[in-house]
C-alpha cells in the first residue's frame, strides 16, 4: 500500500516520547503531502464530494479515533502517526517506523503502523499525489450494482507500489460501498487476488462522511461471502488543529522496525 502497508493485527502498546517543541504550523503545512485536487479523476471526485469533498479533507490537518483499546492520532498533512494500547506504542516521525518497548518484536510493525488509517480514511486517502485512477465496468456485489474506480500507483510509491484498489459505489448517491485490494507488500509481488471490505456505517465529523466500522467479507470465485472480520471505530475526531510533534519524535528506549518486502 501507500503510505500504507497490510500485515495481520499485533497487540500494541503506550510509552510517552521524548519532548520537543512543536513544529510551527507553517512547517508543517510546507510538509503536506497534498497536491492539487485537479489530479482527480471526474469519478472519484463525485465520491468524495457525496463524502464532504476534497477540500474539506485537505483543511483537516488531524485525526484520530479508538480501535478497541487502541487509539491512533494522524498528522494529516505529513501523515506521522502514533498508536498506543496497553503493550506497546508504534509511531511514524516521517522518516522511519519506531516501536516501544525495544523488547517488543518489531517486525510487523512497519506494516501495521497505518494499516487502519489507510483503510478508514477511504476514500481521501486515495487521492494521494502518485495515483491514477481508470473507470471499470459495473458489477454486482451482492445483488446490487456498483460503478467502479481502479486505482493504481507509480513506481516508488510509497512500501507497496504494486497494490491495487477497485473502489465501488453507489451510481445514485455517489457513496462508496465496498473496497477491493490486493497485498504485495510481505511478497514484493505483483497480485491479481483482491480482498473485501464492505462500507456502510458512516457518521458525519466535521464536514466529512467517515466510516465508524468496516468489515471484511470471504471474497473467492468472484463471489461475496460471508462476514470474516469487523472493526469499530469510537470517539472520531478530525480537526484543523496541528497535532503536537513531540507526540511522534522516538523515544530513546524505542527500536525502529525493520522493512519487510520481499520477506515474506
Amino acid at each position: 500500500m501507500k503510505y500504507l502497508t497490510i500485515l495481520s493485527l499485533s497487540v500494541l502498546i503506550a510509552c510517552q516520547p521524548n519532548n520537543q517543541k512543536d513544529i510551527p504550523e507553517e512547517a508543517v503545512q510546507a510538509e503536506s503531502i497534498y497536491n492539487e485536487p485537479g489530479h482527480h479523476s471526474e469519478s472519484l471526485t463525485k465520491v468524495m464530494h457525496a463524502h464532504g469533498g476534497y477540500e474539506q479533507w485537505s483543511k483537516m490537518k488531524s485525526l484520530s479515533y479508538m480501535k478497541g483499546e487502541e487509539s491512533t492520532i494522524t498528522n494529516l498533512q505529513n501523515r506521522k502517526i502514533r498508536l498506543e494500547s496497553p503493550k506497546q506504542t508504534i509511531g511514524f516521525d516521517g522518516e522511519v517506523v519506531w516501536v516501544t518497548p525495544d523488547t517488543i518484536d518489531a517486525s510487523r510493525a512497519r506494516f501495521y503502523h497505518n494499516l487502519y488509517f489507510y483503510f478508514y480514511a477511504m476514500p481521501f486517502v486515495v487521492g494521494d499525489p502518485g495515483a491514477f485512477y481508470e473507470d471499470v465496468e459495473p458489477r454486482e456485489l451482492s445483488g446490487k450494482t456498483y460503478n467502479g474506480i481502479k486505482i493504481s500507483y507509480g513506481e516508488n510509491i510509497g512500501d507497496a507500489p504494486d497494490d491495487n484498489y477497485i473502489l465501488w459505489y453507489d451510481p445514485e448517491t455517489n457513496k462508496m460501498e465496498w473496497l477491493m485490494y490486493t497485498v504485495t507488500y510481505r511478497s514484493g509481488e505483483p497480485s491479481n487476488t483482491y480482498k473485501l471490505i464492505k462500507y456502510d456505517q458512516w457518521a458525519e465529523v466535521n464536514g466529512l462522511l467517515l466510516p465508524t466500522a468496516i468489515q471484511w467479507h470471504q471474497f473467492k470465485d468472484d463471489s461475496v461471502g460471508e462476514m470474516s472480520n469487523k472493526v469499530r471505530f469510537e470517539d472520531i475526531k478530525i480537526t484543523e488543529e496541528v497535532p503536537s510533534d513531540s507526540l511522534f519524535v522516538m523515544p530513546v528506549d524505542a527500536q525502529i522496525a525493520p522493512l519487510n518486502v520481499g520477506k515474506g
